[in-house]
């Protein structure tokens, strides 16, 4: 039942039970003139029982209407992380009953814990990029899991992590303090196997040059067009805020990253950031 027909169905049962109200208390009053005869006082206590029996009917009728709509009050959460590290995290802003939240990672969806298949499930892929494994590897991979327990659920795939505002916003917050003349922000990404580069990178720097206006926000990219070290060497900036846009610290944080001497090398000096996801449980974000 959608939102605007249950709106209808209970307006006509709030009118049906105003109007049965209405009706009961004026053949009441009625009911108190002494020259009424046997009959129509007879008649009059008869409708004064119908208007009873509808003021019931509407309430029963509302109540139904409440619970045809609350199915859809009703969901479930799956988060998706990319591996085990990232089962911690939550999406941020979003409020969740913990009853209703069930966490598991792209590997073991087919032998994980589930929701169950009675009421829509909200997906939230936990990472930090659009591409092969948060799209068509996770719709493939929950089919099969529901698919092998009869199972057909509504499930409604929500955008991944990295397109989140609160992430820009934690980081505005964690980055602000650090800010002096001649400093800018590198922000490193993972790329992706797609001819083109995944949009979340971009629109994360957007955001954090309108969070820090005047701030030089550079991206650059492990695998992809341009390369973390080629962003490096393009910057302004004497000093470089270097940030991995990445979900948990990993091998890329320990290996691909541009370090102090890569830094030394281009005639800057280079301090390295937290995780960009790893900001959300230091920081929380209120608008």
């Amino acid at each position: 039942m959608k939102i605007n027909t249950t709106k209808a169905a209970l307006l006509a049962c709030a009118v049906l039970f105003a109007t049965a109200i209405w009706g009961s208390v004026s053949c009441g009053s009625a009911l108190a003139d002494t020259a009424l005869s046997a009959e129509d006082a007879t008649f009059l206590r008869c409708l004064i029982y119908m208007h009873f029996g509808l003021a019931q009917l509407a309430v029963v009728g509302a109540v139904f209407a409440l619970y045809r709509r609350h199915r859809n009050w009703r969901k479930y959460y799956l988060l998706v992380s990319y591996n085990e590290k990232g089962l911690s995290l939550n999406p941020p802003g979003i409020r969740m009953p913990a009853d209703r939240v069930y966490r598991c990672h792209l590997s073991n969806i087919s032998k994980a814990e589930l929701p169950p298949a009675d009421a829509p499930i909200l997906v939230y892929p936990m990472f930090m990029l659009s591409g092969h494994s948060s799209g068509a590897k996770l719709e493939a991979e929950l089919n099969h899991a529901y698919a092998s327990r009869n199972a057909t659920p509504e499930l409604y795939y929500q955008p991944v992590l990295g397109a989140s505002p609160w992430l820009a916003k934690a980081t505005a917050a964690h980055i602000r303090p650090l800010l002096q003349s001649h400093t800018g922000v590198l922000v490193v990404a993972h790329g992706s196997r797609l001819t083109e580069a995944p949009p979340e990178p971009a629109l994360f720097c957007r955001r954090l040059r309108e969070l820090l206006p005047g701030t030089e926000v550079a991206v650059g990219y492990f695998s992809q067009e341009p390369e973390a070290m080629d962003a490096l060497r393009s910057m302004r900036a004497e000093h470089v805020l270097l940030l991995p846009f990445l979900l948990t610290e990993g091998v890329h944080t320990a290996r691909d990253l541009p370090t102090a001497e890569d830094a030394a090398a281009c005639g800057k000096t280079l301090t390295r950031l937290p995780v960009v996801a790893s900001l959300l449980t230091h920081h929380s974000c209120r608008s």
